[in-house]
């Protein structure tokens, strides 16, 4: 592995239930795919870029990017779509964003890094509440992803939890956490 260097996995696996079923990353916002305000804003800041994905194939096939469907089918959560890109990672770090939030900051990564002193997994807080699916951590914690979906277990904030993360405080840019996840937020922003 390289030593310092970041994986940005996208996570467009969702079922998109509250807006009809659409995938979501494809959906329009602001003139493009959400996904692409995502890439434009994370590929700057990683060294190699994954997209998690559950359907679609050919649509993110296209894209100049790893790819890679669920592990698990029937949108089994976002931690199986963390599973299904492990092999593919090669760097020391892994970053994990939704493809539903158009305007993660710009300094996201070096923010979340700095907190990585001492501690495996470091997320962001938008001063309102965790934000348990932005989060960067050392690249060995997706074993214990896959020891914790073998449990049966899914929940994203139990799985934080359990890592006794760092949280760092983006309160002064809580607007860059916007998460789309009707249709009237895609005409209203």
């Amino acid at each position: 592995m390289s030593s310092n260097q970041v994986t940005g996995i996208i996570l467009a696996g969702g079922a998109g239930r509250r807006m009809q079923s659409q995938d979501k990353a494809w959906t329009g916002y602001q003139g493009k795919p959400l996904i692409e305000h995502v890439i434009n804003v994370i590929e700057p800041q990683v060294d190699q870029l994954i997209i998690s994905y559950s359907r679609n194939e050919e649509r993110f096939s296209a894209l100049p990017y790893a790819s890679r469907s669920d592990e698990k089918p029937f949108f089994s959560g976002p931690l199986s779509g963390v599973v299904s890109c492990a092999d593919l990672v090669t760097t020391e770090l892994v970053l994990v964003v939704p493809c539903d939030m158009p305007k993660l900051p710009s300094n996201l990564v070096s923010r979340l890094r700095q907190a990585l002193n001492g501690t495996d997994l470091a997320i962001a807080h938008d001063g309102d509440r965790n934000q348990h699916l932005v989060f960067l951590a050392k690249t060995y914690t997706i074993d214990s992803i896959k020891i914790y979906l073998n449990s049966g277990q899914k929940s994203v904030a139990g799985w934080v939890a359990s890592q006794k993360p760092s949280v760092v405080d983006f309160s002064a840019e809580a607007a860059c956490f916007l998460n789309i996840n009707t249709d009237a937020q895609l005409s209203s922003r």
